[in-house]
């Protein structure tokens, strides 16, 4: 037989797990505890060294720049896009504008035409103002610009389209005369 195994059947009664059971497990651990070698903890406040506070003071003034940098930057993109958008605003409202005063005046569009037309106009202007809102967002600008000049045009195409309408055509070309 081998040396292991016969090892193993004399002594088989010290591998019982039950046997582990009874040894107090809070005992042993104190007892290791107890066995360890307590030293002095040296502590070292680095808030009472000059170097640390020195370093301290220069991260947070690092990091108060660099957001008020950041905040000037995203103020000075916000100017531009109000700027762009005050351009764009001042351009087509005056077109809108023209094109509003030519329906109000028009003789061939009746009464009850102009008012279902201009409360059309009343919902474009209301996409016009959530459009607005969301540009005041910062999310994507571009395209919101974008939207609104599409808002514009919209306005322009509709009033153009009502307006050519509204106005008789001559389909009598008889009464012509060419010369040659």
């Amino acid at each position: 037989m081998d040396k292991l195994k016969k090892y193993t059947e004399e002594n088989n009664t010290q591998f019982d797990t039950n046997h582990l059971d009874e040894v107090d497990k809070l005992r042993l651990w104190g007892d290791i505890v107890a066995e360890l070698p307590e030293g002095p903890v040296k502590v070292i406040p680095l808030w009472r060294k000059s170097v640390f506070k020195t370093a301290a003071s220069i991260v947070l003034l690092l990091g108060f720049s660099l957001f008020f940098l950041q905040l000037d930057n995203q103020q000075g993109d916000t100017q531009i896009v109000n700027q762009e958008l005050n351009e764009i605003d001042s351009h087509y409202q005056l077109l809108v504008n023209n094109q509003v005063e030519l329906i109000k005046q028009s003789l061939h569009i009746s009464k009850a035409d102009q008012d279902d037309f201009l409360s059309l106009l009343d919902d474009l202007d209301e996409e016009y103002k959530t459009l607005k809102s969301e540009l005041k967002l910062g999310i994507n600008n571009e395209k919101i610009i974008e939207a609104i000049i599409n808002n514009y045009r919209k306005k322009i195409k509709l009033m153009e389209d009502l307006l050519e309408r509204s106005y008789p055509i001559k389909t009598d070309f008889e009464d012509e005369a060419y010369t040659l």
